[in-house]
């Protein structure tokens, strides 16, 4: 008999790609529209899901359980139309978890106390707002108690410009962090790690043994939990892949063609994870 897998995923620029995206990284293949801006005209595509990588996560077998691992809150994760069942939902980089789509209980009971050790988010709002008019802060996006973002040019953002928020940040009880143009900055205690840690938990006990644990992801967001894995695959082009740890794969081609050859392979070690399942605790 199978044993339990838990795959936790990174989404954008691991699984999905904008087409903006596959423009500068490449590795284009053919796929479908799993998100668009309606407040664009005609409706912008954000992000697309090559039909390979939808083909193989069809194909998973029913002793694999997803659990998607992102930076974005629930709000702009709820944008998403995907094509496949998930189980549990990490969002706002650990701050939420969703299992079946309903907030785990417990886990929102230990972010309330987080939350009460930060400052409230209006505070960090206002920090980055201290830089409008500067040639490298393009937006700052709308408020989220769980996560404030800005757009920025980072050609443009100065070290020390970058250093400072993330010393203001600290102070108010958040940490910064720039990946590609978004600057975001997260409740200090917030860890995608800790969070799938705890799904892991999770299933352990609701199958009675500890699943084979397989990762994917792009940024260092994504390094501890993929560090925490069994398994762990890394895009070729991406902010990990110039970083990279022994423990990672990284793919042969970046874009749709990475998105494809993780989740060829999720479904091949699925597939073999037919070893007597180890006994959880």
């Amino acid at each position: 008999m199978a044993g339990p897998v838990l795959i936790s995923t990174d989404l954008d620029r691991t699984l999905l790609f904008s087409p903006r995206a596959i423009r500068q990284l490449g590795g284009a293949l053919p796929a479908d529209p799993v998100e668009t801006l309606v407040r664009t005209p005609g409706g912008q595509t954000a992000a697309e899901l090559c039909l390979a990588a939808r083909t193989a996560l069809a194909a998973l077998p029913g002793h694999v359980t997803m659990c998607l691992a992102t930076s974005r809150t629930p709000a702009r994760l709820a944008r998403l139309t995907l094509p496949l069942r998930v189980h549990y939902s990490v969002a706002a980089n650990g701050g939420v978890i969703l299992a079946d789509g309903t907030p785990d209980p417990d886990w929102a009971k230990a972010i309330r106390r987080e939350l009460r050790r930060a400052a409230p988010a209006a505070s960090v709002l206002a920090l980055f707002a201290t830089f409008t008019g500067r040639p490298w802060l393009e937006r700052i996006a709308e408020p989220d108690d769980m996560c404030c973002l800005a757009l920025v040019d980072r050609a443009a953002l100065p070290g020390g410009q970058l250093a400072e928020i993330a010393d203001g940040c600290e102070r108010l009880g958040w940490r910064a962090s720039l990946v590609g143009r978004k600057l975001y900055a997260f409740p200090a205690g917030f860890a995608k790690e800790r969070a799938v840690a705890h799904v892991a938990g999770r299933l352990a006990q609701d199958r009675g043994a500890s699943p084979l644990r397989l990762a994917a992801g792009d940024t260092e967001h994504d390094r501890l939990m993929l560090e925490a894995a069994d398994l762990a695959w890394v895009p070729a082009g991406s902010e990990l892949s110039a970083r990279p740890s022994a423990r990672f794969r990284v793919t042969m081609l970046p874009g749709h063609r990475a998105a494809a050859q993780i989740t060829r392979e999720w479904l091949e070690a699925s597939a073999s994870a037919s070893c007597p399942p180890r006994r959880a605790g």
